[in-house]
């Protein structure tokens, strides 16, 4: 398409656009996991990391704790340990030296540590799954406004997810994560990572850095070490072993329900384990990874020490290799010395055994709801609503209930960087049978005979029905209006725009919140529907009652009006999702008018037009909603 100008065209395709990458364990896990690590380091190895860590320490020492595991820091960390690299490794940067550039000059990563400090405390002292389920959305939205890359770094690449096997050899299976045009993968991105770290530490050890950059060179030694120590992390979290091959969708639905629901497997040892994913993680869990991670973190270690330099060793991999951003990159082939090859299979041992691919046998995949659809949607509205009237005649207020049946084509992007987003997009088209109104007529009723009873004043009607929603990011329509300059001008600000519209908006008060009675979310705006009553096989015809002194005047009277409908708050109790079926039942709570566009009675002269006054309603709605994805 050639410049769309159509703005739904253009903030439908820049939200395709948007990153869905599922993360490995939440910040506060990532370091428990590192930190664990540390703080059983044999006596010689501590050392050896300690003397690393204040030589890089130098220089920067308010921002860098004085150990490299400061262990519990509060709520406000006031400094960033060691530890902490590698929970901003790969999801608050996309490289070794992003990462170090974040930890030393960022002024929001500090914010990031308060809010991992924060969660791990609300977690902790939840007392019902929706309570920690609401605490864990906040972390997200909080994460996303301090860290404005945070969605969107990752680019929807596979890196923090293991490579689905083929064979059962570990030997092998590393072999194919770190091969030639292989897609990037957190086995992969370690191997290459870990390597280049040793690299870095045997020439400090050595003596090939001089003296005045050796502080600059071990801080990016322990960068590259940190970085390489996430995605090895990542190796232990349930949803990136089992959801690690399919689409975007795919991967993303089988990364949540297995992080959730956990997952029955065993390593690479042969020994049964349960793992489960991001922020559910167990303490034998935490240890489990944690000895794994020591053990990296040894063989780095054992590179910084001058007493144990090898006779031989493979080149540091290319930085250009150690991105874990964007996705479709092909890398280069790892080349490993059997002794190194034997060491890390070593060390990836106790990793859980990855499942199979799509050709092989698998376990069962799910699917997020993220992509276009196309769906059935209906339901049944009471109201409370005002009559359209003729100006002057009586007006009165009654229940009225209509029913509502159309199709929806749109987008889905549920749950974008959390479990509170609302990324619906749809256009839906449809019909609405509204029920007759019973007549109101106060002068009938003194007459002795309330004719108007007998009078509907709006008949039963059918209209036509249209239906948008469109998340906002600041006040309604602006990602529509903004989606046409910003898709040219900076799709990236788009993106950003975009990913907080889903997710609750700029103030984010339209976030969906866990409930004992279901998903309930405050939506003023983000959705609206639009009937046309009288346009479709002519204008609707009624008789109105207008008592005289010799009885009753009855009066034809034709309307034409349309029906605008807000949905306020929304309810959702039921919702279930295959694995490209969703369906889902709704409560919603809004107001609207109906406005009367053409409104004529008919005296003995033919027709004339007069005027009339809008029926404003509040009503509930029961909607059931039906979609598949494509």
């Amino acid at each position: 398409m050639q410049g769309p100008r159509w703005p739904l065209v253009a903030a439908t395709t820049a939200l395709l656009l948007v990153p869905f990458e599922a993360r490995g364990w939440i910040y506060p896990e990532h370091r428990d996991i590192a930190g664990t690590a540390v703080s059983g380091l044999p006596a010689p190895s501590r050392a050896l990391l300690d003397r690393l860590w204040t030589e890089g320490r130098t220089g920067h020492e308010a921002r860098l704790c004085a150990d490299p595991w400061a262990g519990d820091q509060g709520t406000k960390p006031a400094c960033l340990d060691f530890a902490s690299w590698s929970a901003i490794g790969g999801d608050h940067s996309c490289s070794p030296d992003d990462l170090l550039a974040v930890v030393l000059d960022a002024p929001w990563i500090l914010g990031v540590a308060r809010i991992g400090a924060e969660v791990k405390v609300v977690l902790a002292t939840a007392t019902s799954e929706d309570q920690a389920r609401n605490r864990l959305v906040r972390a997200d939205l909080d994460l996303q406004r301090t860290d404005l890359e945070y969605a969107s770094r990752a680019g929807g690449g596979t890196d923090h997810f293991l490579l689905p096997r083929t064979g059962d050899d570990l030997a092998t299976y590393l072999r194919q994560c770190t091969a030639g045009g292989v897609r990037p993968n957190a086995i992969g991105l370690w191997a290459r990572a870990q390597l280049a770290a040793e690299a870095a530490a045997r020439d400090l050890a050595a003596g090939r850095v001089p003296d005045g950059e050796r502080p600059a060179a071990a801080r990016r030694a322990l960068a590259l070490e940190a970085f390489a120590l996430h995605f090895l992390e990542d190796a232990f979290a349930s949803g990136h072993v089992a959801g690690a091959w399919g689409d975007v969708a795919t991967r993303k639905g089988t990364h949540d329900f297995y992080n959730v629901r956990g997952l029955d497997t065993s390593t690479w040892g042969r020994d049964p384990v349960v793992l489960h994913g991001d922020a559910a993680i167990r303490p034998a869990e935490r240890d489990r990874a944690a000895r794994t991670v020591r053990e990296g973190l040894e063989r780095f270690l054992r590179a910084a020490d001058p007493s144990r330099l090898p006779s031989a060793s493979s080149p540091a991999p290319p930085d250009g290799t150690l991105s874990c951003c964007g996705a479709g990159r092909n890398l280069p082939p790892l080349e490993l010395l059997p002794a190194e090859e034997e060491d890390l299979v070593r060390i990836l041992r106790d990793t859980a055994v990855p499942t199979r691919g799509a050709e092989d046998v698998a376990l069962p995949r799910f699917r997020a709801e993220i992509g276009p659809f196309l769906g059935l949607a209906g339901g049944f509205r009471g109201a409370f609503a005002e009559d359209t009237t003729i100006e002057g005649s009586n007006a009165g207020w009654r229940g009225v209930g209509s029913l509502d049946i159309g199709l929806r084509a749109g987008l889905g992007l549920d749950a974008l960087i959390g479990r509170a987003g609302d990324g619906q997009i749809f256009v839906g088209a449809g019909l609405t049978y509204q029920a007759a109104r019973k007549g109101i007529c106060e002068e009938c009723k003194a007459s002795g005979l309330d004719i108007g009873a007998l009078l509907p004043s709006i008949p039963a009607r059918t209209g036509l029905t249209f239906r948008l929603r469109v998340p906002f990011w600041l006040i309604p329509g602006d990602l529509l209006l903004a989606a046409p300059i910003l898709a040219f001008a900076s799709p990236p600000t788009l993106e950003k725009m975009a990913i907080v519209a889903v997710n609750g908006g700029l103030i984010p008060w339209q976030t969906g919140l866990a409930t004992p009675v279901g998903r309930v979310q405050f939506v003023l705006g983000r959705e609206v529907g639009v009937t046309f009553f009288g346009y479709a096989g002519g204008e609707d015809l009624y008789i109105v009652p207008l008592p005289g002194e010799l009885g009753y005047t009855l009066l034809p009277v034709s309307v034409r009006s349309i029906d605008v409908e807000v949905p306020i708050l929304e309810i959702r109790p039921f919702r279930d999702f295959g694995h490209r079926q969703t369906t889902a039942l709704f409560l919603q709570l809004g107001v609207g008018g109906d406005v009367p566009t053409s409104l004529r009675v008919f005296l003995t002269d033919g027709w004339h037009d007069v005027k009339g006054t809008p029926a404003w309603y509040g009503y509930l709605k029961i909607a059931f909603d039906w979609r598949s994805y494509l």
